[in-house]
């Protein structure tokens, strides 16, 4: 089976774009925020006229519509809300159908070109997804800079979660393409697993990024 570094690089890019956007979206409202932040600091008075004060009529109004819209939310139908919850599930799923069509039709391709067996699909499928997994999480350290630390905690569990996901999905990929019988073993299938749980976590952490952590609340 023979993997050419131009298929691993269209596919490592395909799979990254949408983490690599997320990070991207949210280093921008970070910057948004510190520059608010310094004008406000630089010009206090002006600050200080466009904060209302916590009793001002406005104010007083807009915690009543939090409230009232609050109150909706809790007195729907269960089957309404679940049906929003799900619905906002939708950041995790397209993620599926946009990495495995077009690893899946890769892998067909090498296994017919190669004559192989069913088995070296499925070691095809574990061998790119690592090379994926690494180069997102490279693309990730790229766009987010190159610091251990991070003053936001979502931003800090993100950074280091997919640096794990891409360090083992690296080292499954290579596990599979040295060692092809191991694609069946138990250990295998409890290392996919693993990764997979650590990828809904990742899903979730990349949504907050974007949405708020409320973005999946019931």
């Amino acid at each position: 089976m023979v993997l050419t570094r131009g298929t691993f690089a269209l596919l490592v890019l395909a799979l990254a774009a949408t983490s690599a956007a997320a990070h991207k979206d949210h280093a921008k409202k970070i910057a948004e925020q510190s520059r608010a932040v310094q004008i406000a600091a630089q010009h206090p008075r002006a600050a200080a006229r466009t904060i209302p004060h916590p009793m001002s009529p406005a104010v007083h109004e807009a915690v009543k519509d939090d409230l009232a819209r609050i109150e909706a939310e809790a007195a729907r139908p269960w089957p309404e809300r679940l049906a929003d919850w799900v619905g906002r599930t939708h950041p995790f799923a397209v993620h599926f159908p946009l990495a495995l069509f077009p690893v899946a039709w890769v892998a067909l391709l090498l296994v017919r070109r190669r004559k192989g067996r069913p088995e070296d699909t499925l070691r095809a499928l574990v061998v790119v997804a690592g090379a994926a997994a690494a180069g997102a999480a490279l693309l990730g350290w790229i766009n987010a800079g190159w610091s251990l630390s991070d003053a936001d905690p979502l931003l800090r569990a993100h950074r280091w979660l997919g640096t794990l996901i891409g360090l083992l999905g690296a080292a499954l990929g290579m596990w599979a393409w040295r060692q092809g019988p191991a694609i069946g073993s138990r250990a295998m299938s409890l290392s996919l697993g693993a990764i997979t749980l650590a990828l809904l976590v990742q899903g979730w952490l990349g949504g907050a990024l974007i949405h708020g952590m409320d973005h999946l609340n019931w």
